[in-house]
């Protein structure tokens, strides 16, 4: 071996760790240094109703959305799914485009944490916090708006500000009613008469809390934000099984939620000092 030959051998082996390590950072998830969430899944798929495997939503890139709705707090589709409703902290009920420009519709005082929509008639239902109670906003004027019924267990334990969060329209005329104290859910008929309760904290260690709520009919699940634990969950809205869950550590206070299926998306709203939007695109 000449010394020509032996110089380059020790050139090579002085620059094979910088080599191996420029490989290693080539193969990094490139959605985490961009700040965007990547899913955290409990299950790679799930049985569907004929036994076959299904994937679960592959979450991909974010757009921010800058909205004035004060203290934003719930989000659901119009019934003609073009743009979004939106409730806040302070009261407002908006519809909000899907670029942010905001419409007032009405103003209550209420302490308004989550909005869904009754598909067959329009109404909107809304979650109160403090008085843990469930409001409909009548269609078509959306001007008119009464109690419908109250968590009575909310009330009697005491829940305060840990109270009612999340609310989505299920199926059967019935609603799911969440609460930020032990992940609680309720599935409600719309006379107040609670058909099942559970603590979402005995499907996964994960949860610490429901800050907001979304059914998905087209695969009967349902999707939850945990503001707590800076997280979007997937459940089986039958079993609730855990699917999925995926990190989304960029969203300060991420309070609502709301599946888009018509334009492949999942809205997440966030209660900011500059409330924000962050859409989500998703591979269903």
């Amino acid at each position: 071996m000449n010394s020509i030959t032996r110089f380059v051998i020790r050139i090579f082996l002085r620059l094979l760790p910088l080599l191996l390590l420029a490989g290693a950072c080539a193969c990094e998830d490139p959605l985490a240094n961009r700040g965007i969430a990547k899913p955290e899944q409990k299950e790679k798929t799930e049985k569907s109703t004929s036994g076959k495997p299904r994937k679960v939503p592959e979450m991909g890139a974010c757009q921010v959305i800058n909205v004035r709705v004060e203290e934003l707090s719930g989000l659901c589709m119009t019934k003609d799914s073009t743009a979004l409703w939106a409730v806040g902290d302070e009261g407002a009920i908006c519809k909000v485009s899907f670029s942010g420009v905001v419409t007032p519709v009405l103003k209550t005082r209420l302490d308004a944490e989550g909005i869904t929509l009754n598909p067959a008639t329009g109404d909107l239902y809304i979650a109160v916090e403090g008085d843990q109670m469930v409001c409909r906003v009548k269609a078509p004027d959306y001007q008119t708006i009464d109690t419908l019924f109250f968590i009575k267990e909310a009330i009697e334990e005491d829940f305060d500000n840990n109270g009612l969060e999340g609310i989505s329209f299920y199926k059967d005329s019935l609603l799911f009613v969440g609460s930020q104290e032990d992940a609680l859910l309720w599935t409600c008929k719309l006379d107040g008469s609670i058909v099942t309760r559970r603590s979402l904290m005995d499907e996964t260690s994960l949860i610490e809390e429901i800050a907001g709520l979304c059914y998905d009919p087209v695969k009967n699940w349902l999707w939850v934000t945990d503001s707590d634990a800076c997280k979007l969950f997937l459940f089986s809205a039958e079993t609730f099984d855990l699917l999925a869950s995926y990190d989304i550590p960029s969203i300060e206070n991420a309070e609502s939620i709301c599946v888009d299926r018509t334009h492949g998306y999942v809205w997440v709203g966030s209660d900011e000092d500059s409330p924000k939007i962050y859409r989500f695109s998703f591979k269903f």
